[in-house]
């Protein structure tokens, strides 16, 4: 099939993410190409790209065009860049994958089969967005609600990471399928770092994302400076908050017992993952965690490493208690110190999450499900619905 992927994400500037196993996985056997906005104000402050030879190569063979090369905002690449979205529509392709792109995908989706795959409240995300001035976000998510439902009716199919978001959408199970973020267990169990490799010692509570405005790590560092001082944290990331994240920890009083490594290649990240005693998801309450399923929770699993996350109902719904959740400085506190305590927790609950991410949260099932679905969708005829 010739497959056209329009993405949201500049899958060439951004950490690793669900579209980058998509796109690596499907182009072992059809030819694609990638629309995408440019992320140029990324890439001005990240270190590794998510591209780079360290990346297991999730671009190689895959042909990747921007809205533009201009160093404008998101919003206006996608308001007023038509000319991208008119060329690739006629340009012979069989179905579009478009991964969260509103206005190019839906544009793209009245002369090309497609398959809209939703991973997060995307209305949710333009009304807390950086890139959209506050004044305007009211209307960014006015628009956006509008063009979401307007994609899904559009839309041959839809995949959604969770059952959270189907309801949201009110999606019907006809036109839908789950489609839950995974990983590569090999990939992320071959990794063997020790902790003194990066600077640290002791018993090491660990982050892995970005920072970004949903993410909450102010608890977890306020509950560090009550632990013992043998308990350090370690910081993986830089996308977002980068700067105020460091100065948080200063204000915190724990600066000396976090290490900050800013952004690495995704090569690296299971060593970074290896070194910790346990991970956490420390996300803040609201309609976008409401709906998050991340996808550090399956790769943390992956290393047999325990995890704390905050009350996220869909990580309940695929973990239960594999996973122990914390909503308060105190919860913290408590579930650090048990498993600091008791190196047997720590090991069960490590393995139980191992187990199961090996039994169904392979990234090679999950794509070759998205790789039938598309095929299905290649064969119909394209939607009317404008």
């Amino acid at each position: 099939m010739k497959i056209l992927v329009t993405s949201i994400v500049d899958l060439t500037a951004s950490q690793h993410n669900r579209p980058h196993q998509f796109v690596r996985h499907l182009a072992q056997n059809h030819d694609v190409t990638v629309l995408s906005i440019n992320d140029w104000w990324k890439r001005a402050h990240a270190g590794p790209r998510a591209d780079d030879g360290g990346s297991n190569g999730f671009l190689n063979g895959v042909e990747y065009r921007y809205l533009t090369e201009r160093k404008v905002s998101p919003v206006v690449q996608e308001v007023f860049f038509r000319k991208a979205r008119t060329e690739f529509s006629r340009d012979g392709f069989d179905v579009q994958l478009n991964y969260n792109s509103l206005i190019s995908g839906y544009e793209i989706s009245k002369h090309v089969r497609t398959v809209f795959d939703i991973a997060d409240d995307l209305a949710a995300m333009i009304s807390t967005s950086p890139q959209i001035p506050l004044p305007l976000r009211p209307v960014g998510h006015a628009l956006g609600v509008h063009y979401l439902h307007k994609q899904i009716a559009q839309a041959h199919h839809v995949t959604l990471t969770c059952g959270g978001l189907k309801r949201l959408y009110r999606i019907s199970d006809a036109k839908s399928d789950l489609l839950p973020n995974g990983v590569d267990v090999d990939f992320f169990t071959r990794a063997a770092t020790t902790k003194a490799e990066i600077g640290l010692d002791g018993f090491v509570v660990g982050y892995v994302g970005a920072l970004r405005e949903w993410v909450d790590l102010e608890p977890v560092f306020r509950a560090l400076n009550k632990l013992d001082q043998r308990i350090k944290m370690l910081v993986v990331g830089s996308e977002g908050q980068f700067r105020e994240t460091v100065e948080l920890a200063q204000r915190c009083g724990i600066a000396d017992r976090v290490v900050f490594t800013g952004q690495v290649s995704y090569a690296d990240v299971p060593r970074y993952i290896a070194a910790m005693d346990v991970c956490v998801i420390p996300f803040k309450s609201g309609q976008i965690s409401c709906h998050a399923l991340p996808l550090k929770l399956f790769e943390y699993m992956a290393c047999g490493k325990p995890v704390i996350s905050s009350e996220l109902d869909e990580v309940k719904a695929v973990a239960g208690d594999v996973v122990r959740y914390c909503s308060s400085v105190d919860d913290y506190v408590q579930t650090i110190t048990a498993l600091y305590e008791d190196e047997a927790l720590k090991r069960r609950l490590g393995a139980a999450g191992k187990r199961l991410v090996e039994a169904g949260y392979s990234w090679d099932g999950i794509c070759r499900k998205l790789e039938a679905i598309l095929t299905c969708a290649a064969k119909e005829r394209p939607s009317t619905h404008t």
